[in-house]
């Protein structure tokens, strides 16, 4: 049997000291449950003492800690009972080195379209960017379109959009210690950082099938009117009271008409 109030499961994807998965345990881990990945091996992140402190201390509070997690490929890396997460973070998304603006929009890209596979259908995911890499008006000062990572456009691919903006902080992770400046053990600046918070997008309603009725010469025929004119009918505008520019159209060119042909209003 499932409890009546199961615990919310965060994802986090891409950390690089642990510090954000430990402060975040430290807050919400009684009421939550932390699953804590990085792109690397344990070995490897382990040569960080931060880092290894960090993973102790999720792993002694009952945390999830996984190694050689690929964002982009989420589906593989957890079985099907293992999804469902309720919130993923990916804070502050690079390629690593000097990697430029294109191959860190193609990153955001493939990472949600892999968050679509494994989130909750309520879930969010959480994007925490440096100031101006985001691209939205929230920005301040705001990058031309072109040169930001366009987060709002890579979400959409995805069938996500863009649910809310707050500045990036560490409330919920207090501790928390921002490193991995061009892929070393080094921090960089998040003043002016914003979190962009996604949800799925709902479904567009198909239009239903809208048949209409007229009198023609006595009969009473009905036919089918295309969806691309759905919208644009039956909007009232040559109503008795109407004083729709449309109606005083209609009424000069049924004036103008009349006098040449035989026309019943």
């Amino acid at each position: 049997m499932r409890p009546l109030h199961p615990q919310k499961r965060l994802l986090l994807v891409g950390e690089g000291n642990f510090s954000f998965s430990a402060g975040l345990c430290e807050a919400r881990g009684h009421e939550a449950q932390i699953i804590a990945t990085c792109y690397e091996s344990e070995d490897v992140i382990s040569r960080q003492q931060l880092a290894k402190s960090n993973i102790q201390y999720l792993r002694n509070r009952g945390a999830e800690v996984h190694f050689c997690i690929d964002c982009t490929k989420l589906k593989e890396c957890f079985l099907p009972a293992e999804r469902d997460f309720d919130r993923i973070y990916f804070n502050f998304p690079h390629c690593g080195r000097k990697a430029g603006v294109k191959k860190n929009k193609e990153l955001l890209a493939r990472f949600f379209c892999s968050c679509a596979e494994v989130l909750a259908e309520k879930g969010e995911v959480h994007v925490a960017l440096c100031r101006g890499q985001g691209g939205t008006p929230a920005d301040q000062p705001r990058r031309e379109w072109h040169n930001s990572w366009q987060v709002v456009a890579m979400a959409a691919e995805a069938g996500f959009i863009l649910n809310d903006v707050r500045p990036f902080s560490t409330r919920d992770a207090c501790g928390y210690r921002c490193t991995g400046y061009r892929s070393q053990d080094k921090s960089f600046c998040v003043e002016g950082a914003l979190n962009h918070i996604f949800t799925r997008s709902l479904p567009l309603p198909l239009p239903r099938p809208l048949i209409c009725q007229t009198e023609l010469e006595g009969k009473w025929i009905s036919f089918l009117v295309p969806e691309i004119f759905q919208d644009k009918i039956s909007r009232g505008f040559l109503e008795t009271h109407s004083e729709h520019p449309v109606k005083t159209v209609n009424e000069k060119l049924l004036e103008g008409l009349g006098k040449s042909f035989p026309i019943q209003k």
